[in-house]
């Protein structure tokens, strides 16, 4: 890490001095009234006998010498612009944004000063106003002001938008499922196999140019969205040369320096990078299936043959080599968490008006969290309405969790021309965590007759994303001045899971440990997910006389490769022998038990071989599972003026769905999905005036089960806990939305804004607790229909109205209501109609909150070089899961535990997320930051609520986190 460190510190003091020592002028040139951007517009700087034409963005970049300069900007049927006393300086960036208006008799030339023209901070409310959807956004100076680390965090900003798990969006009260989020435009995938959209915490913020999130369907958008399309937008061309080095270091107040951290024994010298060196990874001999069949069928029977006496010497040695890895764990102090980031990029002007641009960014951190009171409850439910809530399992403890991430970005970027330009551009990302859940506190009631459980989960999880996009924008002369947008991606995603283990051993009365034919024996799972995807799409854009039209095609395929093995302890085969030690012998000693030397052959005696603990290969067929899916798709939309005030977009998608997925052997049922879907979108806008518009819109739109929720393969994650099972009989689900907003922008920099929207779900899927099932099992179906609707209410204003004195602050404020009914599928409504007669047949869907909450208060004085910032989110109780039979349905919240002894919450009133951070600039190019956040020290709880009790499921307590950032840019 120090090295990194010093490198950086020295490319950056290389670079300072090779910086040249000239300003740069940029900005976009806009149509006034429609907010499209103008390409070939005239742009001249007298003073400097310097001009160009704007590019395919409709934007300009010049290099000038420090001083005071006039720009002039034409263009045929608009009327000239003359911005005068803009001031560049030496190595600063200073833009100027230019919206031109159709050309009028009365006046042919319009004349203001710089300090009139609209700067960086209002382009993200500039592009929401005039796009042709309904959408929010949150630009990379946002991002930076407020201090998010990720994508996922970045999120949070959005109107109607909440994090769920810390990674996965869920847009206006609807899961993942329904939102998809994009890189560059292009569809990026989830590198988690029961999640449909990506993990959102995997791109760092230093690498965004901005966010924006569509919330209406047009369709040149994929059709597979009904709560919000994220497109994360990354550097492309750059200004001018830019350089920024950060670094971070946090204390958590309930993590840093806990000696009760617990780690995994087993470490590999690239832990800290996220990557396993192949210390956990499966040994080669337990990959030969037909040795492993032979000893679990015919182990007690094997005699001192030469060919059996090989095969149990083989087996011997596999088998200590996983009980040396064992279920032990050791005590550790972690230190600070820590991180770097490093971006840098230029532009490059060539002969001829070519330029040649880059970005490269890398980004590495380490965090630790410690959880102490780790609760994980299960219950099910007598049929006794007064007192139904039955313990299933019962668990307290602690979690230790070490997260590493590393990621870069390296894009290139060339323009021939005002007309050309492509774009290359790779990301990678790779981020690991390394786990240990441990309940030495537990109990089964239900399964052993009230004995005491210890339960350990000992994981080590990575997940990576590699992305690599070619993206080219051309304006074809030879088609009458069409647009052509293309690009290709080659994506691979992958999560790895080495040697998970879990192990439960129950506590009999008088301290006797041993293990019961009700409990799953110890495992090591080995887990390996890798996702390989193809993608290419062009769009054209044509104006026409009184008609703009778009068109295009788009294709991808997505291929999956699912490993899982298991191994299984087994005792059965355990003789009677001097040598070895039971695990009540042990005294429940892990690592007494576990031990290589009371593993595998101890001895042969008689002519006989003995053996001490194995393993048995119990991996179900349905843990190799495979499949692809393949969507392709052609639209055609056309944007036309009504009147002078009144526009449309018009048009519709048609997308061919190919989805198969089945056991590799060839067994059991195959989850298919074949279909043709039209999907009609049409928009209108109405502009009441320049700075005020009406949105209507009504669309179709649909959502597919992912490959995983098709897979007959069911998996879990924790002794005694519930599995999770696929279903290939899942069909998809098609979604009726209608929108209407009302937006209003004062001024350049403020917003009002006013939502409805109303949702029609045919065949929602869902994940359900399965009612019927003669164990617990989440299992995914699709039930009849479903509704939402809501209101988002979204204010950014400046306080200078209530004084001149607070010109310098802002306050974002938005609050969504959403109310949601699924049907509740008529097996389960029996059972807990039985129970209460009055009971409703619907409820809310899952990872919906009731409202969500977001208020943000900031003062900036870049004079002084001070910013400060507030942050504050909240979300009413959201459905994490239906009750098993007549259990009331779990809920999840932000709040605190009042009730101690019992661990439970004693209200389901939320508690706040609220964020603090100062950020102070100096010396023109360096910064330090002070970061506190979740002040109110919430507890992340799920719950279920009985006659006025709240019965715990889920706690965890994140702690609170200080954080310090210094920083050294260049712009």
């Amino acid at each position: 890490m120090n090295k990194w460190i010093l490198f950086l510190l020295a490319f950056a003091g290389f670079t300072t001095t090779a910086y040249a020592q000239q300003g740069t002028l940029t900005g976009v040139v806009v149509d006034g009234a429609s907010g499209e951007t103008l390409i070939g517009v005239n742009i001249t700087i007298p003073e400097a006998n310097a001009g160009l034409a704007t590019d395919l963005d409709g934007k300009y970049n010049i290099q000038l010498a420090p001083g005071t300069y006039t720009l002039e900007a034409s263009f045929i049927a608009y009327q000239t612009k003359v911005i005068k006393e803009i001031v560049i300086k030496t190595g600063e960036v200073t833009r100027v944004d230019i919206p031109l208006t159709q050309e009028s008799l009365e006046l042919q030339q319009v004349i203001v000063t710089a300090s009139s023209v609209d700067n960086s901070e209002v382009s993200m409310l500039r592009l929401q106003k005039n796009s042709l959807s309904i959408q929010d956004g949150i630009s990379a100076q946002e991002i930076n002001k407020i201090g998010f680390s990720n994508s996922a965090e970045s999120m949070k900003r959005i109107t109607g938008a909440a994090i769920e798990d810390g990674k996965f969006i869920v847009m206006r009260g609807l899961a993942d499922r329904y939102s998809i989020a994009t890189m560059n435009g292009v569809v990026l995938p989830s590198t988690t196999p029961y999640r449909n959209s990506t993990s959102m915490d995997l791109i760092p913020s230093t690498m965004l140019d901005n966010i924006v999130v569509k919330k209406t369907f047009t369709p040149d958008l994929p059709g597979n969205f009904t709560g919000g399309a994220v497109d994360i937008s990354t550097k492309s061309l750059p200004d001018a040369f830019y350089l920024n080095i950060g670094l971070s270091a946090s204390f958590n107040d309930q993590t840093t320096f806990n000696d009760n951290f617990l780690r995994d024994p087993v470490e590999g010298k690239y832990d800290w990078l996220g990557y396993d060196d192949g210390s956990r990874k499966i040994p080669d001999i337990l990959l030969n299936n037909e040795m492993l069949t032979s000893l679990g069928g015919a182990i007690n029977d094997i005699r001192s043959n030469p060919e059996d006496q090989q095969l149990i010497n083989r087996f011997n040695s596999t088998m200590q080599a996983l009980a040396g890895r064992g279920f032990s764990v050791n005590r550790h102090s972690p230190g600070l968490n820590k991180g770097i980031n490093f971006s840098v990029g230029n532009r490059l002007r060539l002969k001829d008006g070519r330029s040649l641009g880059y970005n490269l960014g890398i980004n590495y951190k380490q965090d630790h969290a410690q959880y102490d009171n780790r609760v994980v409850n299960n219950y099910t439910a007598r049929m006794d309405f007064d007192n139904r809530m039955v313990p299933y399992l019962l668990s307290n403890g602690t979690e230790s969790v070490t997260g590493s991430n590393l990621g870069g970005i390296f894009s290139l970027g060339y323009q021939l021309n005002n007309n050309n330009r492509v774009k290359a551009s790779i990301l990678y990302n790779n981020s690991a965590d390394q786990s240990v859940l441990n309940f030495d506190d537990g109990s089964m009631p239900q399964l052993l007759s009230g004995s005491d459980l210890r339960n350990r989960a000992i994981s080590f999880t990575r997940r990576s994303l590699l992305n690599a996009q070619l993206q080219g924008d051309h304006v074809a002369g030879f088609l009458g001045g069409t647009k052509v947008e293309w690009s290709g991606n080659y994506i691979v995603s992958r999560q790895y899971e080495p040697d998970k283990r879990l192990i439960a051993a129950p506590v009999f009365p008088g301290g006797t440990y041993n293990f019961v034919a009700e409990m799953s024996l110890p495992f090591h799972f080995f887990r390996d997910l890798r996702d390989e995807q193809y993608s290419g799409k062009i769009d054209l854009s044509s104006g026409l006389e009184k008609i703009d039209l778009k068109y295009g095609a788009f294709f991808s395929r997505k291929e999956r490769d699912f490993e899982e093995r298991r191994y299984q302890l087994s005792t059965s085969r355990t003789p009677d022998a001097s040598q070895y030690v039971s695990f009540s012998e042990a005294n429940g000693d892990y690592e007494r038990f576990f031990a290589a030397g009371n593993t595998g052959v101890l001895g042969v005696r008689d002519g006989e071989v003995e053996f001490g603990n194995a393993y048995q290969y119990q991996t179900p067929p349905s843990s190799f599972y495979e499949g692809h899916e393949q969507v392709a798709a052609a639209y055609l939309m056309s944007t036309f003026d009504i009147t002078d005030k009144l526009k449309t977009v018009l048009g519709a998608r048609v997308e061919f769905t190919d989805i198969a997925v089945g056991i590799k052997s060839g067994a059991g049922e195959k989850g298919t999905i074949n279909t043709v879907d039209v999907l009609p979108s049409l928009n209108f806008i109405y502009a009441l005036n320049d700075r005020s518009n009406l949105r209507l819109s009504g669309t179709r739109t649909l959502a597919r089960p992912n490959m995983r929720e098709l897979a007959p393969f069911s998996s879990f994650e924790l002794s005694g806990a519930f599995a999770e099972v696929g279903n290939p009989g899942l069909k998809r689900t098609n979604i009726t939305n209608l929108d209407f907003r009302y937006e209003l922008f004062p001024r350049p920099s403020e917003l009002f804004a006013l939502s409805l929207f109303y949702k029609n779900f045919e065949n929602p899927i869902i994940k359900e607790l399965s009612a019927t099932s003669s164990s617990p099992v989440y299992q995914y179906v699709n039930t009849g229909t479903a509704k939402l609707m809501g209101v988002e209410v979204e204010l950014r204003q400046k306080l200078d109205f209530i004084s001149l004195a607070l010109e310098k602050f802002n306050i974002g404020a938005n609050f969504s209501y959403i109310y949601s009914r699924v049907d509740m599928r008529p097996e389960e409504y029996e059972i807990r109609k039985n129970v209460d007669p009055d009971i409703k047949d619907w409820r809310p869907f899952a990872a919906q909150s009731p409202y969500i909450a977001n208020l943000i208060l900031s003062y900036d004085n870049p004079e002084k070089g001070w910013q400060s910032t507030v942050f504050a989110n909240m979300f009413g109780p959201r459905l994490f899961a239906n009750g098993r039979g007549a259990a009331p349905d779990t809920y999840e919240m932000y709040g605190r535990i009042n009730d101690k002894a019992n661990n439970r919450i004693t209200s389901n009133f939320p508690l706040p997320e609220l964020n603090y951070r100062l950020r102070k600039s100096f010396a023109n190019s360096f910064s330090v930051a002070l970061t506190i956040n979740n002040i109110l020290d919430y507890s992340v709880v799920r719950y279920q609520e009985h006659n006025g009790i709240y019965y715990t499921n889920d706690v965890f307590n994140p702690g609170r986190t200080f954080q310090l950032s210094l920083g050294y840019e260049i712009r």
